[in-house]
């Protein structure tokens, strides 16, 4: 299943993420700032397979990240019925949150407003938030359950899989394990990233490397952890709204840019004919 953690690598931020889950798929949208009810949001990437509104994780141009891993039903922690005015999505609460807040600490303030809607994708799984800013604040939710905002440091493990953390002394997670490990001796990005592999699964979707310091990130698909596509969020948002699907990022890896170049009759017969003697 999923699993999310961060580290200060050469005075970066970074953050490694696999989403693991039944169905394959995604997008990728940059979504330059707005003005929504006389206020104008922060640009942002998101990730999603449930549409732009219900994303699975993100980046704003703040070095914010929010992103989530799923809990079974049972081990969930419910929250209390606060009667909060504001209701929100448990997927959708990432992209509200990540429009408005800058900082960890502004993340929570909007978490403790808000009553966490069911999404109702999943009857049997419920969702967990890790969130860190690029001043290397974090804090992990689920739900009544939340940490006190820490400071990342070697003797802070800032990672989550798929168990509240009230229960790590209860369970057995062999990638949790591995975090724990190794999560505090990393020295750069390519240690973090040989990480993130070794944590996928034969479950992993997409696996992500964040730069929350210089707002990039790099997204491999379906764990082809030799072809990563790097972006830029500035540089993407400079463009104005962008959107990749999944498909699309694998057509633009390196090793596809020149599949047509000498295959003229592949391009105009289809590759189940061969070519005539």
């Amino acid at each position: 299943m999923c699993s999310i953690f961060s580290q200060i690598v050469n005075g970066q931020i970074i953050v490694g993420r696999n989403f693991d889950w039944i169905q394959l798929g995604g997008n990728v949208h940059f979504v330059p700032p707005n003005r929504l009810y006389g206020l104008t949001t922060y640009s942002l990437c998101l990730i999603e397979q449930f549409g732009s509104d219900r994303p699975l994780e993100g980046m704003n141009s703040q070095g914010l990240f929010m992103g989530m891993t799923g809990i079974h039903a049972e081990n969930f922690p419910p929250r209390k019925d606060d009667n909060n005015p504001l209701r929100l999505d448990e997927f959708g609460v990432i992209r509200f949150v990540l429009e408005r807040a800058s900082t960890t600490q502004q993340a929570l303030e909007i978490l403790d407003r808000a009553e966490i809607v069911p999404h109702n994708i999943e009857p049997y799984i419920r969702l967990q938030y890790f969130i860190v800013d690029c001043c290397g604040e974090f804090c992990i939710i689920a739900g009544q359950e939340k940490t006190a905002i820490k400071k990342i440091d070697v003797t802070k493990l800032a990672a989550i899989t798929n168990f509240p953390l009230s229960l790590k002394n209860k369970v057995v997670c062999d990638r949790f394990a591995m975090l724990q490990r190794h999560v505090p001796h990393l020295t750069n990005k390519e240690e973090a990233l040989a990480l993130v592999e070794k944590v996928s699964t034969e479950l992993t979707v997409y696996s992500c490397l964040y730069s929350l310091t210089q707002k990039t990130f790099s997204i491999c698909v379906e764990r082809d952890f030799q072809t990563i596509i790097q972006f830029s969020l500035e540089r993407e948002i400079a463009q104005g709204y962008r959107f990749y699907n999944f498909g699309q990022l694998k057509l633009m890896l390196p090793s596809c840019k020149d599949r047509f170049k000498d295959a003229q009759y592949e391009v105009q017969s289809g590759f189940s004919h061969q070519p005539p003697p």
